[in-house]
């Protein structure tokens, strides 16, 4: 009788506890996905003016040293799209590592659209940057800062990564500090489209 009674509590209770797992769980997603919803309806209404310093500043014109994929230079790129997504990389940096695949891809799909992606190599050794470029295969054009001290000042560029979205004049619409992905990228992007 007492083992009955014991074996019915503990099946009352992993049932409990499963429920109640299964109830966290729900409410962790619906609040992942209330958390994305939020940051896109908040990127929609403000006014495009992020807190990033160089938000609003104009790009073209900077000198660069071409690394990969470079027969046309930032400023060319920059005039013969509607946006330049610019994504500030260094090999040692692992959200990097992560987001570089999503970058190859994102540059993969809009091959045929007014939309550009270049990467800028900052606070990095010369081996460890080719070694990370053709791990990653990376298909997007490649460059660093001619003076990259006083440019990484000039633009606040001190977390890796951070991405520039940037207009057909040159001027720094948005600025993301953190690791990118493919909607991400397209929401700013369109935004971009939509203030230019």
């Amino acid at each position: 009788m007492m083992k009955t009674k014991n074996i019915i509590i503990i099946l009352v209770l992993t049932v409990f506890f499963f429920f109640v797992g299964a109830g966290i769980a729900a409410v962790v997603n619906m609040s992942e996905e209330g958390l994305k919803e939020q940051s896109l309806q908040t990127l929609q209404d403000s006014e495009g003016r992020d807190n990033h310093h160089a938000v609003g500043m104009n790009i073209l014109g900077e000198p660069m040293t071409g690394i990969r994929n470079d027969g046309t230079s930032l400023e060319s790129i920059i005039q013969s799209n509607e946006v330049t997504v610019i994504n500030f990389f260094a090999s040692w940096c692992d959200p990097c590592r992560r987001e570089t695949p999503e970058l190859n891809a994102f540059h993969e799909e809009k091959k045929d659209e007014p939309v550009a992606i270049v990467g800028i190599n900052v606070d990095d050794k010369a081996a460890n940057r080719d070694a990370f470029l053709e791990e990653f295969e990376v298909a997007y054009p490649v460059f660093e800062f001619a003076d990259e001290a006083e440019s990484i000042e000039s633009y606040n560029i001190h977390l890796m990564p951070t991405t520039f979205f940037v207009d057909g004049e040159g001027e720094i619409i948005r600025a993301y500090v953190g690791e990118v992905e493919q909607n991400l990228i397209n929401d700013y992007t369109n935004y971009v489209k939509e203030e230019s």
